[in-house]
């Protein structure tokens, strides 16, 4: 897949439901459940559950304008969970994610020696999270102010609509930089507050894939 360079308007761009999408090309991502067996060192009891991964597929929209890169993701959901009432509730929530040392696996997020930066956003909250891990049960959520994150989630027609967008170029330490011409390693998550999922127990796109920001 190549991250078109598009002069959009990254303001219009910020709502998912604007028009102004139509214009970048869509791909489909197959997801299918996590595989927690690799959480056991961590948690013995996640690694075995099961019953997670409900989400099967995700819409994906990417483009860049030389300065900020807008990622729209959209996927169907008849269950809206934007509210946590009670210790048995769960949010749904998306994740992008991005290795920071070449190697780095997404499945694991990470290891010690080959982290992860990735964009969290969850529907009961109001802000982003700018993640860096470095392997299961390491995950640090950062506040998004470090690297101009952004995030914002529709709820429409059964359908979660959310945009990631953040400037391509930045000084904050441990967190992925894009540079238009060239390669942006990325994997995707979602989590379905309905079925129970939370932490690893979530749908995955796979290892991650290369994709070309163009120049």
């Amino acid at each position: 897949m190549i991250i078109k360079r598009l002069a959009l308007d990254a303001t219009a761009l910020a709502d998912g439901r604007n028009e102004i999408w139509s214009e970048v090309a869509e791909k489909e991502i197959a997801l299918s459940p996590a595989p927690l067996a690799l959480t056991n060192a961590v948690s013995p009891y996640m690694s075995r559950t099961s019953g997670h991964g409900k989400n099967e597929s995700l819409k994906v929209r990417m483009l860049h304008d030389g300065n900020v890169l807008s990622i729209r993701l959209a996927w169907k959901d008849p269950s809206k969970d934007d509210a946590i009432n009670d210790l048995d509730q769960f949010a749904d929530a998306a994740a992008v994610m991005f290795p920071m040392t070449p190697g780095a696996s997404a499945f694991s997020m990470g290891s010690p020696d080959k982290a992860v930066n990735a964009w969290l956003w969850k529907a009961d909250e109001q802000a982003p999270f700018d993640v860096m891990a470095r392997g299961y049960a390491t995950s640090a959520r950062r506040e998004p102010q470090g690297s101009g994150l952004t995030a914002s989630g529709h709820y429409v027609n059964e359908h979660w609509i959310v945009v990631f967008q953040r400037t391509m170029k930045i000084s904050r330490e441990e967190t992925v930089s894009m540079v238009p011409g060239a390669e942006l390693a990325i994997a995707f998550a979602l989590w379905e507050g309905s079925n129970n999922e939370r932490s690893a127990q979530k749908s995955v796109s796979g290892e991650f894939v290369s994709m070309t920001i163009e120049h």
